[in-house]
């Protein structure tokens, strides 16, 4: 009887996380209304369960523009050819070709 009521309770509890989570944003956690939640995009590596507020949602949105779309290094606006980072460098996003070369000729 008293394992019933403890899985019942533990039931319950994840119960209110789940609608918590449906109705909170979740980087600021402020109430979300139904019409104006987001999903976040697959490619920022959030949980499939989350939802985002609209202000957070074009911030993350931005973020991940700026680094597709621009060399981490200098910060120009990278054209058609993009150069990914080698592994052991350790960065995060696109590099235009003078910074894949000065990078690469310092690493070796």
């Amino acid at each position: 009887m008293k394992m019933t009521r403890e899985f019942i309770i533990k039931q319950k509890e994840e119960e209110e996380k789940i609608k918590t989570k449906e109705t909170q944003c979740f980087i600021c956690n402020i109430i979300i209304e139904p019409e104006k939640k987001k999903k976040p995009r697959w490619q920022w590596g959030m949980e499939n369960d989350t939802f985002l507020c609209e202000r957070c949602y074009n911030q993350k949105e931005t973020a991940y523009q700026t680094k597709i779309n621009f060399c981490v290094n200098c910060g120009i606006k990278i054209g058609f050819i993009r150069y990914n980072p080698k592994p052991k460098w350790n960065i995060d996003g696109q590099l235009c070709r003078k910074c894949w070369d000065t990078i690469n000729v310092s690493q070796n």
